[in-house]
C-alpha cells in the first residue's frame, strides 16, 4: 500500500529542499537591501536639497531687505550695539519719519551656533535695550545665521561713495554648521553718501 502510494508521486511534485530555499532568501534579501538603499538615498537627497533651498531662500531675502536700508544711506558704520556685531546706518536723506536703520546679528543658540538677524528702525541713538529681546521694535530677518560677521565698513577711495560689505552665511540643517550651508555675499553703495575728495576717506561714525 505504502509502496504504491509513494511511485505515484510524480517528479514535479517534490517540493524544494531547504538549501534552495536559503540560496532564494539569500538573492532576495540582497536585492530588498539595495532597493531599501536607493530609497534612503532618495529620500536624504531630497531632504538636504530642501534645506539648501530654505538657506537660499533665507539668505537672499535677507540681502533684499538690506540692500534698500544701505542704497538710502549717508552713512555707514559697522559698529556693535550692546555687544551684538551690528551694522548702523544713517537714513535720515531717504525717510521722513526714520533716523536710523540698525541691523544686530544676535546669538540664539550655541549647539549648533545660530545667529538670528534683527532689524530695528529708530529716530534716536541706540539705547541699552536697542536689539535686545525687551525691544519691541525689532524685526526678524534672518534665523540659521551660522556666522556674526555679517558686515564690514572699510575706508572710501578718491571720488568713491562708501560701500557696507555684507556676508550672510546661512545653514539649513538644524544639526550642522557646515551642512547645506549657503553664502551670500555682496558689496552694497550707500547712494546718499557723499563722494571722497581726498586719497582715502576713513569710516564715517554713526550714532
Amino acid at each position: 500500500m505504502t509502496r504504491a502510494v509513494v511511485k505515484s508521486i510524480r517528479p514535479g511534485d517534490d517540493g524544494y529542499t531547504l538549501v534552495e530555499l536559503i540560496v532564494v532568501m539569500a538573492i532576495l534579501g540582497i536585492v530588498l537591501s539595495g532597493l531599501a538603499a536607493i530609497f534612503v538615498g532618495g529620500s536624504s537627497a531630497e531632504a538636504q536639497l530642501n534645506n539648501r533651498f530654505r538657506a537660499q531662500q533665507e539668505a537672499r531675502a535677507a540681502l533684499d531687505r538690506i540692500r534698500g536700508d544701505i542704497h538710502c544711506a549717508s552713512k555707514a558704520q559697522a559698529l556693535a550695539i550692546n555687544t551684538y556685531p551690528a551694522l548702523r546706518l544713517d537714513v535720515t536723506s531717504c525717510s521722513p519719519t526714520t533716523t536710523y536703520d540698525y541691523w544686530c546679528a544676535v546669538s540664539a543658540s550655541t549647539t549648533p551656533v545660530r545667529y538670528q538677524l534683527w532689524r530695528v528702525s529708530s529716530t534716536a541713538a541706540p539705547t541699552t535695550s536697542t536689539c535686545t529681546s525687551t525691544d519691541t521694535s525689532r524685526v526678524l530677518v534672518a534665523s540659521s545665521l551660522v556666522s556674526s560677521a555679517a558686515f564690514t565698513t572699510n575706508a572710501t577711495p578718491l571720488n568713491g561713495l562708501q560701500t557696507v560689505a555684507v556676508d550672510f552665511k546661512v545653514s539649513g540643517n538644524g544639526t550642522s554648521n557646515t551642512k547645506e550651508l549657503y553664502e551670500l555675499t555682496d558689496a552694497i553703495v550707500a547712494r546718499n553718501s557723499p563722494r571722497c575728495s581726498s586719497a582715502s576717506c576713513t569710516v564715517v561714525s554713526v550714532p
